[in-house]
């Protein structure tokens, strides 16, 4: 049986066959009296209404698509650990490959392509996530991550590719509104941050001039190097927002 629309879906449809009729129709007019002075500043105004009504209609497909979108997105565990020297568990997140592979055939099924451009910038590496609709319109988030040395025992170069990862993973769920849950393991549970992690928390803090004192106590922690694991992803995706905004 062929797929039933929805009555929202049908009127939106009319509409945008509607909006992009009533400009056609006025240039077919045009352009059938024959082209003169006067008429190609017309076609012009109608060529710039039709691109402008264009772009209402693609923006309001986007809207349509992601709200589909979010309700069909799962949530996201954060289950891969990160070791400290001793073989302890440092924290735990949600690795990109793991994100993507949830969220790929959803974007997929919903008309949506997402794509990547990145560039460095005072020792950051800047991921740009574009999240197009086959209807046109896209929108883009970016995120940016400090180059360090990466996890315990990595070269200088994974600790490259690990800030490169880490800034694409933050544009791809700021870009998507996914919010990854934190693993409940006992031994991460409770945990506080590391050294790098506190270090850049409060680099960041600085950088965006935000309140040190405040921001502490929304961390709920006396001090950078006790604030909690799981809260660490929250706190960086806010003070990257906060940073990309300046």
């Amino acid at each position: 049986m062929p797929k039933q629309e929805s009555n929202t879906e049908l009127a939106l449809t009319d509409e945008s066959r509607a909006l992009t009729l009533q400009p056609a129709q006025m240039l077919r007019a045009v352009i059938d009296k024959g082209v003169s002075a006067e008429s190609v500043g017309v076609v012009e105004r109608l060529v710039t209404l039709y691109e402008r009504m264009a772009d209402k209609d693609a923006e309001r497909q986007f809207a349509v698509a992601f709200a589909k979108l979010q309700a069909d997105t799962p949530a996201v565990q954060a289950i891969r650990e990160v070791p400290n020297n001793d073989g302890s568990v440092r924290y735990t997140y949600a690795p990109y490959e793991e994100i993507m592979g949830k969220v790929r055939p959803l974007l997929m099924k919903h008309g949506f392509t997402v794509t990547f451009s990145s560039e460095i910038t005072d020792a950051r590496v800047v991921q740009s996530c574009t999240l197009q609709h086959v209807g046109g319109h896209k929108r883009t988030n970016k995120s940016a991550a400090r180059i360090g040395k990466g996890p315990p025992g990595s070269s200088d170069a994974q600790g490259d590719g690990a800030a490169s990862t880490y800034a694409k993973r933050f544009a791809l769920c700021d870009a998507l509104n996914i919010v990854v849950d934190r693993d409940t393991d006992g031994r991460a549970e409770g945990g506080c941050i590391s050294f790098e992690q506190a270090a850049y928390l409060k680099e960041m803090v600085k950088e965006t001039r935000s309140d040190e004192k405040a921001f502490l106590k929304y961390a709920g922690a006396s001090d950078f190097e006790h604030i909690a694991v799981e809260r660490y992803d929250v706190l960086a995706r806010e003070l990257h927002k906060k940073s990309q905004a300046r």
